[in-house]
């Protein structure tokens, strides 16, 4: 199998003529260009001769298991506070529920499991590439960095699989206690038939202990994932605004001469001159 094969070409060529044949220019400029590229590894050659890309393949997200396991652990949660009326502790459990979602859609994304169109959203190719340039602009604005803060400040929520192990743990354990502590009640109503309702031999403190720990997990999740997207957004405002003062650099005469007498700041002129660029 070969890359050109995956294309399925069937036709008699004979009938393109003198246009099936590159030019001697065109020839000469697709080698130059690909003699000047990285040559591609065997292992991509193969892949993308086989075909049946798959992103999930080569990525994965490492934070699924855990919250898999969370989303099972407070259904259960959610389904059992509502048999015993535990409305507030089923309300946390919901909770955490719709954050769990949002916590491993996002993961997902910076982990590179998902395609990611929007600019803004952190993504593994978007928020890795924009860490790498907010270095370099580090080191120009003379702040060199000796860690990968900047880099990694957008991957937040991939580094924090202990925690995420515990609270898995802890949540299944009480979706266990509060399953088992489950009993029905059985009375007549007096007029020959019987009303079942169902109640918890957990006190009240346990209970809230639940729903507390349910809403303080939601909360760590909440943080991780918004201080990713808080870190990116900042390190593409950073990059936009090192991009608009870099056109103050190595100005020409007319721009020089538009910018002192015309379109110029006071504020812009001054630092222009003192940095004696005008």
């Amino acid at each position: 199998m070969s890359v050109f094969n995956r294309l399925g070409f069937n036709f008699d060529t004979a009938r393109f003529g003198s246009a099936h044949t590159l030019s001697t220019g065109a020839a000469n400029t697709v080698n130059l260009i690909s003699n000047n590229m990285p040559a591609m590894p065997d292992w991509q050659k193969t892949d993308l001769a086989n075909g049946g890309i798959v992103r999930t393949g080569y990525f994965q997200n490492p934070t699924t298991t855990y919250v898999n396991s969370m989303l099972s652990s407070a259904a259960i949660i959610s389904s059992n506070a509502l048999t015993i009326n535990a409305f507030s502790l089923a309300a946390s459990a919901n909770s955490l529920i719709l954050e769990l979602g949002k916590f491993v859609s996002h993961t997902a994304n910076i982990s590179g499991v998902t395609v990611v169109y929007a600019s803004d959203v952190p993504s593994y190719a978007g928020a890795a590439a924009t860490g790498q340039s907010s270095l370099l602009t580090l080191n120009m604005s003379g702040e060199p960095q000796s860690n990968t803060d900047v880099m990694l400040g957008s991957f937040t929520s991939l580094f924090i699989q202990d925690i995420l192990t515990a609270n898995a743990n802890q949540i299944l354990t009480y979706s266990t206690q509060l399953r088992n502590s489950i009993s029905a009640n059985v009375t007549d109503d007096g007029l020959g038939g019987t009303t079942i309702t169902y109640g918890s031999n957990l006190s009240s403190n346990v209970v809230n202990s639940i729903g507390y720990y349910c809403n303080t997990t939601s909360d760590i999740l909440y943080t991780r994932r918004m201080h990713d997207w808080t870190f990116h957004r900042n390190l593409q405002q950073v990059t936009q605004d090192n991009g608009f003062l870099q056109q103050f650099n190595n100005l020409g005469a007319t721009q020089k001469f538009l910018i002192k007498n015309v379109i110029g700041t006071t504020s812009l002129v001054d630092k222009l001159t003192s940095a004696n660029t005008i």
